[in-house]
């Protein structure tokens, strides 16, 4: 657990709180296809407006948001009625995802589970899960401008390098990095399992030259920023490897109003 002093600006609202625990919980429970991205900000197709999404969950290696998931954490003491269904599927057509999860602590009315239909499921999640659960033990957020944010990790990308031994036996090496966003700025991080290091991958232009850890193996690490067919835009993270190959680690879809 956190073993630091705790500050003012440490202390977590309950309803954020709950939100990161089911951002964590998703991330866990989904295949590496998909990556996570809490709190996260979306412009609205019909309204025009940027919409925050608690947890936002997409397409991990391309640039393809038509199977795009949103989660609704609500945390409050009455049980999820009709018009929060109705609310939630107005959200879910004007950033245009596929599915929604709405995630309660007290349960719905019958109503709301007739409502939700097939585009929509409702979720239980106590509130005793938040006790052994502590954001603060996340890394903080490197980005220089950024304040109090954590790092949120929601891939593990492995890298194999082909080696041969003195002997002339042959061999791989694996390297496993983390990769995720800041929980507030959404600037991308890299964490190496091998040196330990955590580097804060901006957003870069056309004369970035891309990002590497203290290890300086063979591989760096780029952003770019992509657009599928109908112009939505999404900051991407992309591991450059020595020979040309480039992986998709993580993205997050970006708001351009």
């Amino acid at each position: 657990m956190y073993s630091g002093a705790i500050t003012v600006k440490d202390v977590w609202e309950d309803w954020k709180l709950y939100e990161r625990l089911v951002a964590r919980l998703m991330a866990n429970q989904l295949s590496t296809e998909f990556c996570v991205t809490p709190n996260a900000s979306i412009l609205g197709a019909i309204t025009g407006i940027k919409r925050q999404i608690d947890v936002l969950i997409e397409t991990r290696h391309d640039t393809d948001n038509t199977r795009r998931i949103i989660v609704d954490a609500k945390r409050r003491k009455r049980k999820i009625d009709v018009n929060d269904v109705e609310a939630f599927r107005g959200m879910m057509e004007d950033v245009a995802a596929t599915h929604g999860y709405l995630v309660c602590p007290h349960g719905h009315t019958p109503a709301a589970e007739k409502r939700a239909q097939t585009a929509v499921s409702i979720r239980l999640l106590p509130l005793g899960r938040l006790e052994d659960f502590d954001p603060r033990t996340w890394p903080r957020c490197t980005r220089p401008k950024c304040k109090n944010g954590r790092v949120f990790w929601d891939g593990y990308p492995e890298v194999s390098l082909a080696l041969v031994a003195p002997d002339g036996t042959p061999t791989r090496l694996a390297f496993v990095h983390s990769v995720g966003k800041c929980d507030r700025c959404k600037a991308f991080h890299v964490s190496c399992a091998t040196c330990r290091q955590i580097l804060c991958v901006p957003e870069g232009g056309y004369d970035d030259i891309g990002h590497q850890c203290s290890c300086r193996l063979p591989w760096f690490w780029l952003t770019s920023v992509e657009e599928d067919e109908r112009g939505a835009q999404s900051a991407e993270l992309h591991l450059v490897m020595g020979t040309g190959e480039i992986r998709t680690a993580t993205r997050r879809s970006i708001s351009t109003a």
